[in-house]
């Protein structure tokens, strides 16, 4: 589900930017944010992104499981709508949430290491590309 990782990464973004300017108004111009603020920050993205995107992926496996064709009609779908409206009738909107809390223990912890090591890799390249904060010009001799 490409949805996730979308709303994960611009959720990400906009609070750090958010922190980093909060940040500069107090600290006069200093942006740093720490280690544990970008985990912090991962794990409230992918948070956020899994419980908006969680109940079209239970819709999805519902739909992909094997329907019982004869019996009880609750859980044969016709389709996508289908599928929604009878949850909700028959299990209301916790049928959608069902399970999201053992994939959120998952997913939030391996965001918030991702990130954490992401943000830490590109300081690194940077702090190596610059010299250690000093740019330097490469000439070529003709």
């Amino acid at each position: 589900m490409v949805s996730n990782p979308s709303i994960q990464f611009m959720l990400y973004e906009t609070m750090l930017k958010k922190l980093k300017t909060k940040r500069a108004l107090v600290k006069q111009g200093d942006t740093g944010v720490t280690a544990l603020e970008i985990f912090l920050l991962g794990a409230l993205a992918k948070l956020g992104a899994t419980v908006v995107t969680y109940p079209l992926l239970v819709v999805k496996s519902r739909l992909q499981a094997k329907q019982i064709t004869t019996g009880d009609k609750r859980h044969h779908y016709e389709g996508t709508l289908d599928a929604i409206l009878k949850m909700i009738r028959y299990e209301g909107f916790h049928g959608f949430y069902k399970g999201m809390s053992t994939k959120i223990v998952q997913s939030v912890l391996a965001a918030a290491v991702l990130f954490m090591i992401k943000e830490e890799l590109v300081r690194g390249a940077r702090f190596l590309l610059t010299k250690g904060g000093t740019t330097t010009r490469i000439t070529r001799s003709a």
